[in-house]
């Protein structure tokens, strides 16, 4: 399933359940977490970047992103293109991790040192030895270590190979991944045009770039390539108003992919988590379903209209609405706060959204659900 959607992503909010979780859990249904433990850190199927959860068979993709990075954050860098390599949060932006990492060497040798000899091992492992301490005035005000790791980690050179009781154990790349042989920068940006159009289906060029996974990676060029060479196709799109507007691709395949997926599709309903690849390009969600969706977490209480963790509800092909629900662990029971569903949405949408919160409710262990 990660393979065909191309990351999960990361994120630590954690009102019902970890993102991670509830992006499988709308698409399979209850299912054993333990199963994703399993793929990451015994079976290595799939590793963590900073930010997401992507398939190990994509490392040659992420090994030529870390490549970009490392020789951004030399001492020797040249300048990078804004927007390529930002991300992960402010502290490893490019300028600020290569000024990190040159007033601190030994904090960076006595990590890497410290993993060789002793890791995994966890963040309380290691002794802040930084001369330069990072100072943002924000919530990662010397927190150099965590920074470091995380400078390292898009680098290439530290990975996380474990969790113990939710907190990150830290190992050296090199003796944790497989050796991936660096693709040239034509078929890397090739790679990721085609994961990134395998996952979203139909893409404008816009769409491809800002896929998380990929986006940093998909140039005009490398796209116009594929339409030459014939595994990218040129394709309209007709909805009852008309023409979409733009320029949309799609696979070469694209239709015995829809003539498979409409022969094996059976409608369901489930609610999306915020963070869930169908709608966090916001843009593509309102354009796709009709639907404009906003997270609500950084929204004043007095200005919200969905809520909180407002999680979309997908009703057979049509996002009908939302619920935000919240899970008290205390009591064991899964609140739901509100229930705003669309103007058209049709009467066996409630019916269905309510099944969908007892199976959400069920998956996380909740014993009831509190309707308020």
């Amino acid at each position: 399933m990660t393979r065909q959607i191309g990351y999960l992503q990361l994120d630590p909010t954690n009102v019902v359940a970890r993102n991670p979780l509830l992006v499988l859990w709308s698409r399979l249904g209850r299912y054993d977490p333990t199963v994703l433990e399993d793929l990451l850190w015994k079976r290595r199927e799939l590793f963590e970047t900073v930010s997401l959860i992507v398939p190990m068979s994509d490392l040659a993709i992420h090994s030529g992103s870390m490549r970009a990075y490392r020789a951004a954050t030399s001492a020797r860098s040249a300048r990078f293109t804004r927007g390529s390599l930002e991300g992960a949060g402010g502290g490893t932006w490019p300028e600020r991790a290569a000024e990190m990492l040159a007033r601190n060497p030994q904090l960076r040798r006595s990590v890497i040192a410290r993993l060789k000899r002793d890791g995994p091992v966890p963040l309380t492992a290691f002794e802040d030895r930084a001369i330069g301490s990072w100072t943002s005035g924000r919530w990662d005000d010397e927190r150099n270590v965590t920074l470091m790791l995380a400078i390292l980690q898009r680098r290439g050179e530290v990975v996380v190979a474990g969790r113990r009781r939710g907190h990150k154990l830290w190992a050296v790349a090199e003796a944790w991944l497989p050796k991936s042989a660096p693709l040239a920068p034509p078929a890397l940006a090739r790679e990721a045009i085609t994961r990134a159009l395998g996952s979203l289906g139909i893409a404008t060029l816009k769409q491809l770039r800002w896929h998380h996974a990929f986006g940093s990676l998909v140039t005009r060029e490398a796209l116009d390539a594929c339409e030459r060479d014939g595994s990218v196709a040129r394709v309209e799109v007709f909805d009852r108003e008309g023409t979409w507007r733009g320029t949309w691709y799609a696979p070469r395949d694209i239709a015995k992919r829809l003539l498979a997926v409409r022969e094996g599709w059976r409608g369901r309903t489930t609610l999306l988590s915020p963070f869930d690849n169908l709608v966090t390009d916001r843009d593509r969600t309102e354009q796709l379903f009709g639907y404009r969706y906003r997270i609500e977490i950084y929204t004043p209480l007095h200005l919200r209209k969905l809520g909180y963790w407002a999680m979309p509800a997908l009703h057979d092909d049509r996002i009908v609405g939302s619920v935000d629900p919240r899970f008290d662990r205390d009591r064991e029971e899964l609140v739901v706060n509100k229930v705003v569903l669309q103007p058209d949405a049709p009467r066996t949408a409630m019916p269905a959204i309510r099944t969908a919160v007892k199976e959400l409710a069920d998956f996380v262990g909740a014993k009831r659900v509190r309707w308020r």
